[in-house]
C-alpha cells in the first residue's frame, strides 16, 4: 500500500513539474507574439505552482529541505515574479505596453493595477518567515534564508508603493481613464505599506523601537504615503461625482476609506505590529539557542 501511494505521489509530482514548465513556456510564447497580458500570468501562477509542488515533496522546504536547492529555487522564482510584475506595471503605467486585443479589452483598459494585485500576494509571501522546528537541519541557515527573502520582499513592496501613485497620476497621459483600475491602485497602497513595515521590523527590529528616530521617520512616511493616497482618491472621487459616474465614485470612496483608516491607525496607535512580536522573539531565541 505504501509503495502504491509513493508511486502516485511521484507521478503527481512529475505532472505538477510538467504543468509548471508548460506555464513558463506558454507565458514566454504569448509574450513573444504580443499577447503580453496573458503572458504575465506565469508571474502569479508560477509561485502558486511551486507551492503546490512543495506540498507533494516528501521533504518540505519548511522542514527537512529548508536551505536546500528547492528552497533557493523557490525564493528565486518568487523574486523573479516580483521583478517581472514591477517591470510590467511600470511599462504599462508609462504607456510602453498597450493591449492589442480590442475584442476582449477596450483601449482604456489599464492592466497595471492588476499586476500590482498579483505583486501584493508575491511580496507578502516573500516576507513570510519559516518558524524554527526540530526538523530543520540548520536553524542559522533558516534565519539567513528568511532574511534574504524578506529583503527582496521589502524592496519590491517599496517599489510597488511608489507605483501606487505613478499609475493614477499617469493614467490620463497614457492608458486612459479606467476608474476601477485607478481605485485598485490606490486601495493597494496600505497593503504594500504593511509589507514594508512588517519586513523592516523583522530586519531592523532593534533599530525601530518605539521612540527612536528611525521609528518616528518610518511612522511619518507611512502617514504621508497613506494620506497622499487618500487625497488622490478623494480628487478622483470628486471628478467622478462631477461626471455623475456613481460606480467609479463608489470605487474611489472605498480607496479613500481604506487609506483614511490607515492614517488614523498610524496617528493614534502607531506602526508597530504587536501580533508578530511574540513570534519574532521566540524565533530569534530558538536560533540563538541553536548557535
Amino acid at each position: 500500500m505504501n509503495a502504491i501511494s509513493e508511486t502516485f505521489r511521484i507521478l503527481w509530482l512529475i505532472f505538477l513539474w510538467l504543468i509548471f514548465i508548460f506555464m513558463a513556456l506558454a507565458s514566454l510564447g504569448m509574450s513573444v507574439i504580443d499577447v503580453w497580458p496573458w503572458g504575465a500570468m506565469f508571474f502569479v501562477a508560477g509561485p502558486i505552482g511551486l507551492s503546490a509542488i512543495d506540498t507533494v515533496h516528501s521533504k518540505s522546504y519548511g522542514y527537512e529541505a529548508n536551505g536546500g536547492l528547492f528552497h533557493h529555487f523557490f525564493i528565486f522564482v518568487h523574486s523573479i515574479s516580483a521583478v517581472g510584475l514591477i517591470v510590467l506595471t511600470a511599462l504599462t503605467a508609462f504607456g510602453a505596453l498597450r493591449t492589442a486585443d480590442a475584442m476582449l479589452w477596450t483601449p482604456e483598459t489599464n492592466f497595471a493595477p492588476w499586476y500590482m494585485v498579483g505583486g501584493l500576494f508575491i511580496v507578502d509571501f516573500l516576507i513570510y518567515r519559516i518558524e524554527p522546528n526540530d526538523d530543520i537541519p540548520d536553524l542559522q541557515r533558516m534565519e539567513q534564508m528568511n532574511r534574504l527573502s524578506t529583503c527582496v520582499g521589502v524592496v519590491s513592496a517599496a517599489i510597488f508603493t511608489v507605483l501606487c501613485f505613478v499609475v493614477p497620476l499617469t493614467s490620463f497621459m497614457t492608458a486612459g481613464y479606467d476608474p476601477a483600475a485607478l481605485a485598485v491602485a490606490l486601495f493597494l497602497a496600505p497593503g504594500f505599506l504593511r509589507v514594508v513595515r512588517e519586513g523592516l521590523f523583522y530586519l531592523q527590529g532593534t533599530h525601530l523601537e518605539e521612540g527612536t528616530d528611525r521609528y518616528r521617520t518610518l511612522r511619518a512616511v507611512c502617514i504621508g504615503v497613506a494620506g497622499l493616497a487618500a487625497c488622490i482618491a478623494l480628487g478622483y472621487l470628486g471628478y467622478s461625482l462631477v461626471r455623475l459616474e456613481l460606480l467609479p465614485a463608489l470605487f474611489f470612496a472605498a480607496s479613500v476609506a481604506m487609506n483614511g483608516w490607515s492614517v488614523k491607525k498610524y496617528v493614534t496607535v502607531g506602526i508597530t505590529i504587536p501580533e508578530n512580536e511574540d513570534a519574532d522573539s521566540s524565533s530569534h531565541a530558538s536560533v540563538q539557542e541553536a548557535e
